[in-house]
């Protein structure tokens, strides 16, 4: 079976050294100011931003990379239909037929596509520099119950697993003769349904594998819980905070004010 492989990498920056509640509190706001920005110029910004964080903090030039090439494929389809099936008033650019497509229709796809893409990056912040563990003990310490806590944990830490599994059932039917990246687009539908069924069996044994395991260790028990190594605010910390607040703050006045 495939071994679950979180996004979480290890290092030893600054960034991994705050405590998880600043770097929550960041992409919060940063999310916060992604649903607010009414501009490209201001999505552009952010998104800037969160990669001069995640640099700063010592994360690899290649993982961002790997981060791009995943988030591609929905930047583009937001590209390519928005401006499509929401054409808007404007000037007309290209028109075939019924469909049409205008500068505001386009100005929207643009938008659309930087908000996701800076509101993915800003929300990767902690994920990527937070181990699990501590990351749960930080949502819980912000009063998010533990059961809630500890499912957000576990869904982060098993995101790559379904990908990995695809890959991994892929490539063993792919050395079994099953060929799946030949012929037309629509052969490659038909012959990616067999894959697609493993992969469904095989997440649904995980996931029965992983309700028995955190059963048998007394997961939603309602009895209070130790922690080995708890977390607390440093003088650091609340420094960050406030000044990512500060930034927040200084961010709605420049754009919405």
């Amino acid at each position: 079976m495939t071994t679950a492989v979180g996004v979480y990498m290890s290092g030893d920056s600054w960034l991994y050294r705050l405590d998880p509640r600043p770097k929550l509190w960041f992409s919060l706001l940063g999310v916060a100011a992604c649903l607010t920005a009414p501009g490209p110029v201001a999505l552009i910004g952010v998104l800037a931003i969160a990669h001069l964080v995640l640099i700063a903090g010592g994360l690899p030039m290649g993982k961002l990379g790997r981060l791009w090439r995943n988030l591609a494929p929905l930047v583009l389809v937001i590209l390519i239909l928005q401006p499509i099936l929401t054409p808007g008033a404007g000037a007309v650019i290209v028109q075939i037929g019924p469909l049409r497509v205008t500068q505001t229709g386009m100005m929207l796809g643009l938008i659309y596509a930087l908000r996701v893409a800076a509101a993915a990056f800003v929300a990767l912040v902690p994920i990527l520099t937070t181990p699990i563990n501590t990351l749960v003990r930080g949502l819980q310490k912000l009063g998010l119950p533990y059961t809630w806590s500890m499912t957000v944990g576990l869904a982060l830490r098993y995101l790559g697993t379904i990908g990995e599994l695809y890959t991994t059932i892929s490539e063993s039917q792919q050395a079994r003769g099953w060929g799946a990246s030949t012929g037309g687009l629509i052969e490659r539908a038909k012959t990616t349904v067999p894959t697609v069924i493993a992969l469904i069996i095989a997440s649904l044994r995980l996931a029965d594998t992983l309700a028995l395991s955190m059963a048998a260790r007394g997961f939603g028990m309602d009895r209070p819980r130790a922690w080995r190594q708890d977390i607390h605010m440093s003088r650091v910390d609340w420094a960050a905070a406030a000044a990512i607040t500060a930034g927040f703050v200084g961010f709605l006045i420049m754009t919405v004010g």
